[in-house]
């Protein structure tokens, strides 16, 4: 959630509910691997997942938990300011000029300054109908078949350009 000045004017900072903190009985690694577990597994609670850990001193069990953890599962610990970058960059990234013409589906991805990694989600299915192959600027995209929430998805890299995903 961004937060607001009086007049309405937003402030470039978001609140971060936090799940997991030093001093209320969780127990480490224990929540933090229930949580990505179920972020990186079926169920798909994806999230950004903040901890409140008073490192006032060098050694903090549960911090170092929580990376191990993320780690041993190959997600990526980030700062709140890196939160916030990419937030924004995907915030102010676009889809535009989409075009369905037959079996091609046509679109462009302006992807704003921030957005790292970014990925798109197209449908895999349209009708009868599944996702043969994404084109950027006419040279073949990497893509893979995701479910999510019970629907499919053509998921790729989304770099600035002109797009086309045929279906056949």
């Amino acid at each position: 959630m961004r937060f607001a000045l009086r007049t309405g004017r937003t402030v470039d900072v978001y609140q971060a509910a936090t799940q997991m903190t030093d001093e209320s009985g969780q127990t480490y690694p224990m929540t933090i691997d229930t949580l990505l577990d179920n972020a990186i597994g079926a169920a798909g609670y994806y999230g950004a997942f903040t901890a409140n850990m008073h490192t006032d001193t060098a050694a903090s069990t549960g911090a170092d938990a929580i990376v191990a953890s993320a780690k041993a599962r190959g997600v990526p610990v980030v700062s709140a300011r890196q939160l916030l970058t990419w937030l924004d960059g995907r915030n102010g990234s676009t889809f535009g000029a989409l075009a369905w013409s037959g079996t091609r589906l046509s679109f462009t991805v302006t992807a704003a300054t921030g957005a790292r990694n970014l990925q798109a989600m197209v449908p895999a299915r349209a009708g009868t109908l599944q996702a043969a192959g994404v084109t950027r600027g006419g040279v073949p995209v990497a893509f893979t078949t995701q479910t999510v929430k019970g629907i499919s998805y053509a998921v790729f890299p989304a770099t600035s350009g002109a797009y086309e995903v045929t279906y056949q």
